[in-house]
């Protein structure tokens, strides 16, 4: 594979960051502020792909009030669920996880997949609105007074409310896809390699931990997500109508949630988001082979 189809590659750039990041440990100083600024880039990028005026549109809000259940309401529980058999610092992650709202890549990867973008859309706007209320309520309920409000405010202002605002003005200016695929797969490598540098020994020192968290995160994004592919395929809803659903079903926003876990405890906390990503490109792959199959 020549170096400009990887850099055009969402999968294989993500794969690179996790193991150059593995075996290299990360940046030596500033993971916090360079992970939060690859974030940030990353989401303004993503961002411009949402409309919110759209979340207006006749007979789109009960499909997004819906999507925020599925996403809000059924994974997020799911996520407690399993994350509570793990220690303190661990279940940081998993609760982060929980209150994380659905990632922004559901919107291209329903176009990718031949599903409905514009309820993609509708849904992942009224996601991230919900997730300026619920994150802290959540997060604050769960963990409690390790949490610093303030801190948690600031990120969310830099890491959701300002790429938003940035994105809207990026909109006025027609950026050429493959630039913005380019940008979008550096930032997420950054990323990657930064946290999963930063957990390096975690991952080398306790194989036992990896295995659990990684069963979790198998349960997390396959089980969810097929399960409620099988249930709808049941019910004879079109492939075009349940992409989407079953988007929401397994996928969080994992770089939101290891940028968080960073900035507001240590990278141990980062660990079960950091894991789960491998886990959520591996779905993603299959979800495009099963889709490719499937007649309807």
């Amino acid at each position: 594979m020549r170096a400009s189809e990887v850099l055009q590659s969402h999968s294989a750039m993500m794969m690179l960051g996790l193991v150059v990041g593995l075996i290299v440990g990360g940046f030596p100083v500033m993971t916090k502020e360079i992970s939060m600024g690859a974030l940030a880039l990353l989401m303004t990028i993503s961002l411009t792909n949402v409309r919110l005026g759209e979340t207006q549109a006749k007979g789109m809000s009960r499909d997004a009030v819906l999507m925020l259940l599925l996403n809000y309401g059924f994974l997020t529980c799911v996520i407690l669920l399993l994350g509570s058999l793990f220690s303190e610092k661990l279940w940081w992650g998993w609760i982060l996880m929980a209150a994380a709202p659905s990632a922004i890549s559901i919107v291209p990867f329903t176009s990718i997949l031949g599903g409905s973008t514009a309820k993609a859309l509708i849904s992942t706007s009224a996601n991230y609105l919900a997730a300026l209320i619920l994150m802290p309520i959540i997060s604050l309920a769960l963990i409690g007074t390790s949490v610093s409000v303030s801190s948690l405010i600031v990120s969310l202002l830099l890491l959701i409310v300002l790429p938003m605002a940035l994105s809207r003005l990026m909109m006025l200016k027609d950026f050429e896809r493959s630039t913005k695929t380019v940008v979008t797969n550096l930032s997420f490598f950054v990323l990657i390699f930064a946290v999963a540098g930063s957990n390096r020994s975690a991952f080398l020192d306790d194989p036992a931990m990896v295995v659990a968290v990684s069963a979790v995160c198998l349960v997390r994004t396959f089980g969810t997500g097929y399960l409620t592919e099988f249930l709808l395929r049941s019910r004879s809803m079109p492939k075009k109508d349940r992409i989407h659903i079953v988007l929401f079903a397994g996928y969080k926003n994992l770089g939101l949630t290891a940028t968080l876990a960073i900035a507001l405890f240590e990278p141990i906390v980062a660990v079960p988001a950091t894991i789960c990503i491998v886990f959520e490109i591996l779905w993603i792959i299959s979800l495009l082979r099963y889709y490719q199959s499937a007649a309807s």
